[in-house]
């Protein structure tokens, strides 16, 4: 399981809601007793937001007009709305949400501007809110359902980041994750963002070999009362051991043991669980090293055990050396061992992590606490792994976009 936040400026969430809001509003004609009532946004929203929640207050500009004899009588004042969305998510991922107004305040009464006017404020505040009650709370879940397509999102844009891909070209690698489920607390309110944290429950599969993904299923959707205390992800990992040999081969190339410049002439991993790595020694003469071991996963370190060192040559005179040649590069190999692999794959992480830091419109920060290595198995011809990583989090930023439409399209 991997967290993904996502930090929603407030400035964004305030366009959704308002999309089309202050066209349809200030093209609402309404009359009262004679009074001609025209409303307009006024201002920005408030918006905070807790669990399953949204919460919006509103100001609106009350516009009066009255004609009176020769004269037209005006009168400007500005009342608060309060209004709650309240969110639901199905198992499939549709987003529901459903607009209420909970309640309403003047901030400012209507004051007459010129004349002398009763106007019966109360009534007054009662009719525009019976008259556009429905009309606001519809149009923020239309524009909502218009511009928010939670099941797109998860369905398109991420299965697209979870296809079967590349992830390494040296030693070629390839990664096939499933979605297997969705969980979420709710929205949490920051000063100027709301977030909301969604973990992501995933099935990964890295191998030496190119997998067709299978058949996008939407995973199911769920709501959580508080965050997991810890989470985790595993990697399983499967390599076939033709491709490890090549991988081996291309790292020993050239390699200088002993103060002996390595050539290999073949590396190959029999069924008995035994690494034999044939190496063609050009100096001090040419000569066939052949390099034997077990290898054995601890606590996410490789040690060779039986290791085994033999050197053949057709030189009589350096057939008498070859024992102390052997001698010197058994030393050397010893100290390369045990191998950390959990330090190899943090950096291979941290590498990765900064490849994905831009993704198209995202500005992404990518954390992982800490990676495992554990379950390793030599098979008949696989190796077999697991990595965990703890507490993998990615915070996808939005203070850039401007538009709901730059994410959805």
């Amino acid at each position: 399981m991997i967290r993904i936040t996502t930090d929603i400026p407030k400035h964004l969430i305030s366009s959704i809601i308002t999309s089309n809001m202050d066209e349809k509003l200030e093209n609402e004609a309404l009359e009262y007793k004679g009074f001609a009532v025209k409303i307009k946004r006024q201002g920005d929203l408030n918006v905070t937001a807790r669990k399953k929640s949204i919460y919006i207050d509103l100001p609106l500009d009350i516009h009066i007009e009255k004609q009176n004899g020769l004269f037209t009588i005006e009168a400007n004042g500005i009342i608060l709305l309060n209004v709650t969305i309240t969110t639901s998510i199905s198992i499939d991922l549709h987003l529901n949400t459903k607009t209420t107004i909970d309640g309403w305040k003047w901030l400012e009464e209507p004051k007459v501007k010129v004349g002398i006017l009763n106007i019966p404020v109360s009534p007054l505040a009662n009719m525009v809110m019976n008259r556009i009650d429905d009309r606001i709370t519809n149009q923020i879940d239309s524009s909502i359902a218009k511009k928010v397509n939670f099941q797109d999102l998860i369905n398109k844009k991420l299965a697209r980041l979870l296809d079967c891909k590349k992830i390494s070209a040296e030693p070629e690698l390839y990664l096939r994750a499933q979605l297997e489920g969705i969980e979420s607390p709710g929205f949490r309110e920051h000063t100027n963002k709301i977030e909301l944290p969604l973990y992501l429950d995933i099935k990964n599969q890295v191998s030496t070999e190119y997998q067709v993904s299978a058949d996008w299923n939407s995973p199911p959707f769920n709501w959580i009362d508080n965050d997991p205390l810890k989470y985790s992800q595993d990697i399983n990992i499967s390599l076939k051991y033709d491709r490890i040999e090549d991988i081996i081969q291309s790292k020993i190339n050239g390699l200088v043991i002993g103060g002996k410049t390595l050539k290999v002439h073949n590396v190959e991993i029999n069924h008995d669980k035994k690494i034999h790595i044939q190496v063609a020694l050009t100096s001090p003469i040419e000569s066939i090293l052949t390099i034997s071991g077990k290898p054995v996963i601890t606590d996410g370190k490789v040690q060779l055990e039986g290791l085994e060192v033999d050197m053949k040559t057709t030189s009589i005179i350096y057939k008498m050396t070859a024992p102390i040649i052997e001698k010197l590069i058994r030393s050397d190999i010893d100290d390369r061992f045990p191998l950390d692999l959990q330090k190899v794959i943090r950096e291979q992480m941290r590498l990765e992590l900064t490849k994905a830091k831009n993704i198209d419109f995202l500005n992404l920060k990518i954390n992982a606490n800490e990676a495992k290595l554990s379950n390793g198995q030599f098979t008949d011809n696989h190796l077999n792994a697991t990595i965990t990583t703890k507490e993998v989090e990615v915070v996808i930023l939005l203070e850039h976009v401007e538009n709901i439409d730059e994410i959805m399209s």
